[in-house]
This record gives structure tokens, sequence and C-alpha cells, in this order.
């Protein structure tokens, strides 16, 4: 993974000629125009077209009409692009994802199998799941299991084994074969009607993730329907920072326009927010929880954690994301990519955008620059392994590669708060 920098347009300023703080404001310009807020158009754009192609399905089932195998196929690849941006945007769940709670609502794990059945055998709340004109279903989505929205409900639906489902297992009365759904069976047209509407809430939030950094300037469609979405679910579905009104991007951006413009100080604490509040939590999260949790609890080393929430909670062996469509390693890279992405400036490029914050430790600190570019390295490079050569996460969560990649990834957030620290001083 080389690095280097791009050319700089002649407008804008070399990085030598620049103060620090101008810098700084520069490469907090191309984080958010180029990387968070591209990173969310996509990801709505393909959450999008995701509901529609479920939704057909639906339609197909329930009106007894057969599926066909590249129909669920095209679900499916639908379902992991949508998921590649999701994953790539974790680096900075510090803004809406985390202020309005759309990351738990979109993104929880493991499936409480045994409530879905028992709620889709609940005639008034599966006829409440199947009209998702408007927005009275999303009361009904919010009245399932938390972990059962979103993505990985979907997922359950369609794929199993690391596999696209079969097509006919989607048909209407085909009866689910795992075994959570014993006493309580449930059919492809079910499945079919519950995925709909989940897929329509998932539409929803990530609209909102998107509307929220852009303002306005996001997708007008997409405006209108988040702005339909808050009038019915106000608490749900607000787009601003409390503070001040502004959009996240807006908010961001506004750092010495004056007094309450933008809730962040100095430039250096927007970074600050950037590294410590984004990249470092993740590292955490994919170190300690993602990979964490299932490697000790198979290695005889579980402990007992505080959740989100405060509870204390022990290392479940079964928290395992993505385990249907065996996505894991490929979500934690992602997730990594993340950080490269809000590092480089850019969205999966091999080099870093002149106005980035690995350009500006390049220019003022070569020495940490080349430490947390090699501790970037190390962590994707070991990741890559893994999807390679013990994929999937969820029949080797105890392996011994899982230890080294968490190795490297609290190296990776050792090197990250390294050159945080060194920012903030100088």
């Amino acid at each position: 993974m080389a690095t280097g920098f791009t050319a700089c347009s002649e407008e804008e300023p070399a990085p030598d000629t620049m103060s620090k703080d101008e810098a700084l404001a520069a490469l907090t310009h191309t984080y958010v125009n180029d990387v968070v807020t591209k990173t969310y158009t996509n990801l709505a754009n393909e959450a999008e077209v995701l509901f529609n192609e479920i939704s057909a399905l639906k339609k197909k089932s329930l009106a007894g009409e057969a599926i066909t195998q590249k129909e669920v196929d095209d679900v499916c690849a639908t379902y992991k692009r949508a998921r590649a941006h999701w994953e790539e945007s974790e680096a900075w769940l510090y803004g809406p994802a985390k202020d309005f709670e759309i990351d738990p609502s979109i993104d929880s794990w493991p499936l409480d199998l045994d409530a879905l059945a028992k709620d889709l055998n609940d005639k008034g709340k599966l006829a409440d799941l199947s009209n998702v004109e408007g927005t009275a279903f999303i009361e009904a989505v919010n009245n399932l299991s938390e972990a059962n929205r979103g993505f990985h409900g979907i997922e359950f639906v369609f794929f199993r084994d690391g596999q696209p489902r079969k097509a006919a297992e989607l048909a209407k009365d085909f009866v689910e074969t795992d075994e959570a759904f014993n006493a309580n069976p449930v059919t492809g047209g079910m499945e079919l009607t519950f995925t709909t509407a989940a897929a329509a809430y998932l539409r929803d939030r990530c609209f909102q993730l998107e509307v929220s950094w852009l303002g306005n300037k996001a997708n007008a469609a997409h405006v209108a329907r988040v702005a339909e979405c808050f009038k019915a679910y106000p608490d749900q579905f607000e787009t601003t920072v409390k503070a001040n009104g502004l959009s996240f991007g807006e908010n961001m951006l506004s750092v010495g326009k004056g007094n309450g413009v933008s809730n962040y100080g100095t430039w250096k604490k927007v970074v600050e927010e950037i590294i410590e509040g984004g990249c470092i939590t993740i590292c955490g999260e994919v170190s300690d929880q993602k990979m964490g949790q299932a490697y000790r609890a198979t290695t005889g080393q579980a402990k007992t954690h505080k959740d989100d929430d405060g509870n204390l909670v022990t290392d479940d062996p079964n928290y395992i994301e993505s385990p249907y469509s065996y996505n894991s390693f490929t979500d934690f890279y992602g997730n990594i990519m993340s950080i490269q992405n809000a590092l480089y400036g850019n969205l999966n490029q091999s080099s870093y955008s002149s106005s980035s914050i690995m350009a500006y430790l390049a220019t003022y600190n070569p020495e940490l620059a080349n430490n947390l570019q090699a501790k970037l390295k190390a962590a994707l490079d070991q990741l890559q392994y893994c999807q390679k050569n013990i994929n999937p996460f969820v029949k080797n969560r105890s392996h011994q590669q899982v230890k080294i990649a968490m190795d490297k990834i609290d190296e990776l957030s050792k090197a990250l708060g390294e050159a945080n620290t060194w920012i903030l001083k100088n």
C-alpha cells in the first residue's frame, strides 16, 4: 500500500506554504466533502436499491410467482455493496449514527430468532409490517427486537452458510427450516414481508445519515423522505446538531466563524474527533468486541464488561457479526479501511490526498507518519490474510490468526493515539 501526495490544484496553496491551522482546516474540508459525505451518499443510494429489489421479490412471492435464483443473487450482491459502504463509515460513528442511535438500530447482533418467529406469527404485527407505503411501518419495525432490524435480519433471510439463499426457499408457502422456527413456523412469504419492511427502515435510516451530514445538499428525494419520517417520528429522525441546528458537515466546517456557530472550538479539536472519537474507537470495537468477544469466549478467556447501556455482560461466543453471509472478516477489513479513508482524505485509494491527516503528519512529523502507515498496513494485511486463509470467522473464532489480527489492530490504535497527542500538542 504505497503512500504519496496527490497533485495540488492551482487554487490551493501548497502544504508547506500553509500555517498548521490552515492545513488542518483544509484537510477537514477534504474529510467532510470527499470521505464522509461521499460514503454516506453511496450507502443511501445502495440501500434504496436494496429495498427496491427486496420489495419486488416480496410482490412476486406473495402473488405465487416463481422467484429466480438470479434475482436472489442480485439482492445478495446489492446487500454486500451496501454493507461495504456501511462498514467503511464506521470510523465516524461519533456523529448522527451515534447521536440519533442509527448504528444500533440497523447494525446490532446476534439475532433473536426465537423472537422473530413469534413476531412473524403475530398476525397483527405481520400486517403492520406488510404496508411499507408511508411511515406507519416504522413503528412496526421499532417494535421488533433491535438486533432483528436492519442489516442482519436481511442477511439471515437471504444468506445461508455463506451463500445466497436458494430461490425456492423464498416461495410464498415454503416453511423455514431453521430450528429456531420449529415452534412457530414461518414461510418464505412471511420472511419477505419482514425483510421488505426491514429494508425500508434501513433505507430511511441511511437517508437520515446522508441528510444529517449534507443537509439540503443531499439528494432532494432523500431529503423529502427524511422530512416525512421526521414529521411522523420527530424523536427518531432528527438530522441536525442539537447545539446549533447545523448539519453535521456544516458544523464541522464552521470552526472560526464566530462564537456558537460550531461546537468544535478549534481545528485541532475537529481532528481529535476524527482520530480519537472515530478511528481509535472503531479500532477498539473491532479488536475488543467484534473479534475479541468470540475469540476470548472460545479460548477460555471470557471476561465481563459493560455494554453500551452500562450493563455487565460476559463475552459471548455467538457475538459474531455477519455469520450467515460469512462476511465477518470483510466487515472487519472495511472498518479498518474506514480509518485509512479518514486518514487519506479519499475513498479506497492507494495514496493519500495532499490535504489529509496523513499528509499533514508526513509534512510535520515524518517519523510519526511512517509509523502510523506501517501499523495501518499491517492491520489491513493481516485481515486480508484471514479473509483468504481462515474464512469464515464463525468457524474459526479461536484461530491464532484472529489473535494476531487483534494485536495488529491494537498496535494501530496505539499509533493513532500517538498521532492524535502530537497534533494536539504541536
